[in-house]
């Protein structure tokens, strides 16, 4: 089963989605975590919520590239 270029990029944007909960999520937690006062799992959440943005940032970009692949650099459609 082959995937056309649109649907490939609208699988990475749904991941961009899942993601973005990830770090709604832990983002309460570390709010949570400062009002404690547990450092240690705040420097945890703050690991974890680095990679959740380096990850949301490279499916992001990728998205985009598959969605405008055959573009030219001035936003024309090649063929």
């Amino acid at each position: 089963m082959s995937k056309s270029l649109t649907q490939l990029s609208e699988e990475y944007f749904k991941a961009a989605e899942d993601i973005d909960a990830l770090i709604k999520k832990y983002t309460e937690e570390l709010h949570k975590a400062y009002d404690a006062k547990n450092y240690l799992k705040t420097y945890d959440l703050k690991r974890k919520l680095k990679i959740f943005y380096d990850q949301k940032r490279d499916v992001i970009t990728t998205a985009y590239k598959l969605q405008h692949y055959y573009e030219d650099s001035e936003g024309r459609a090649t063929a």
